[in-house]
């Protein structure tokens, strides 16, 4: 098993590979930039691309999530997901937008003793047109890989898949949807094979100054399963503010798991941080 680990986490660096440099020469534009392009971007700008999850903006959220009443024993369970957005320009139409989220979790086993480390990192990549209409979308794979340190905080299973985004951006609203399916293609064959789907519907109000009201649904569907629902509705709120010079969006939420099947949380806290690195004007 320490072998899988390694060679999991070995191909999760390869992945990112072919995009390090493209994400270093982009960060470093952005810092050198930093001292101009923060007074040329109001926080009320910045909230709306934030609310688009593949909008033309460099960002690096930090999200810490607290499930209370889990599993066979109602403890509780935390995760800090490490989210970086990374957009860049493969042609003058289109856009490659990069998500990556990578987990480090912390989760109680039967008897009450807890077990921490990294989870598996699920990696989207959506390509989106450069200039979208009233309706902003993209398309493109899921990849998820078993890079788990512990077999209790992974499915063992590597996992690919469509994703797709779709929103309008109408005034102060922001209305959309998040999709993901994903397929076991090969793991650990005394572990349950993914079939999944992952839905977030969402919705954001503006009402200036960088705040906003958000709510939003996260939904997984794993097929094939007696009861296959799983999932919170959020409400909360967002703040696009100033960290010295580096802008930065910070945001809290909190709801019930409305779809709960056996040893789900039935709630759910969320505290978020995301640092944002806006692109200067041309």
């Amino acid at each position: 098993m320490k072998l899988t680990r390694i060679s999991n986490a070995f191909l999760a660096v390869v992945c990112a590979i072919p995009a390090a440099p493209v994400v270093l020469a982009q960060v470093k534009a952005e810092e050198a930039h930093a001292v101009t392009a923060a007074p040329e971007h109001s926080a009320a700008e910045l909230a709306k691309q934030t609310q688009n999850p593949i909008a033309s903006l460099i960002s690096v959220p930090l999200q810490s999530n607290f499930n209370n009443g889990a599993g066979p024993t109602n403890t509780s369970t935390t995760d800090l997901n490490f989210q970086p957005v990374i957009p860049f320009a493969i042609s003058k139409s289109t856009n490659v937008i990069l998500r990556v989220v990578m987990p480090l979790l912390s989760a109680p086993f039967p008897n009450g003793e807890r077990t921490s480390g990294i989870g598996d990192t699920l990696t989207s990549v959506f390509f989106s047109p450069s200039k979208p209409g009233k309706i902003i979308w993209g398309l493109g794979p899921a990849i998820q890989l078993p890079t788990a340190t512990n077999k209790a905080l992974g499915s063992e299973q590597f996992a690919v898949g469509p994703t797709a985004v779709a929103l309008m951006q109408p005034g102060h609203w922001t209305l959309g949807m998040l999709w993901n399916h994903l397929w076991t293609v090969s793991g650990n064959s005394d572990r349950k094979r993914i079939n999944q789907d992952y839905i977030q519907p969402f919705i954001n109000y503006n009402l200036g100054s960088g705040l906003a009201l958000a709510l939003s649904m996260e939904g997984t569907m794993t097929l094939k399963s007696a009861d296959p629902w799983s999932g919170p509705a959020l409400l909360g709120f967002t703040k696009v503010t100033m960290l010295r010079r580096q802008p930065v969006q910070i945001g809290m939420y909190a709801g019930p798991y409305v779809f709960r099947p056996n040893g789900a949380p039935s709630w759910r806290f969320r505290f978020i941080v995301s640092f944002l690195f806006p692109r200067s004007p041309a």
